[in-house]
């Protein structure tokens, strides 16, 4: 019994859903609009503007630009600031 609703009702579901679907190819398509319509697209009136080249190596192969050397902070020397205050004595346990 069970088993014969569920068919009646799977069967229900696409026969509904296959005449939605020859519903929706049954609509016309949308005239194709003439420029200057609303949500059309605006021609462009002046030329594009291309951006200029990156610089090219010399003929002798350098690099077009000088590598910049970054100074790198000494091992052996505390950061400024940094330092540790020592002024109070440590006790231990408290």
């Amino acid at each position: 019994m069970k088993c014969s609703i569920l068919t009646v009702i799977v069967l229900g579901a696409l026969t509904l859903g296959s005449a939605q679907a020859q519903e929706a190819q049954s609509v016309p398509a949308a005239p194709a609009p003439t420029p200057g319509a609303p949500g059309t697209p605006t021609p462009t009136l002046y030329p594009q503007v291309t951006p200029p080249a990156l610089p090219k190596a010399n003929a002798d192969g350098s690099p077009a630009l000088v590598p910049i050397v970054l100074p790198t902070p000494p091992r052996d020397q505390t950061v400024p600031g940094l330092q540790q205050n020592d002024s109070k004595p440590k006790t231990p346990g408290g």
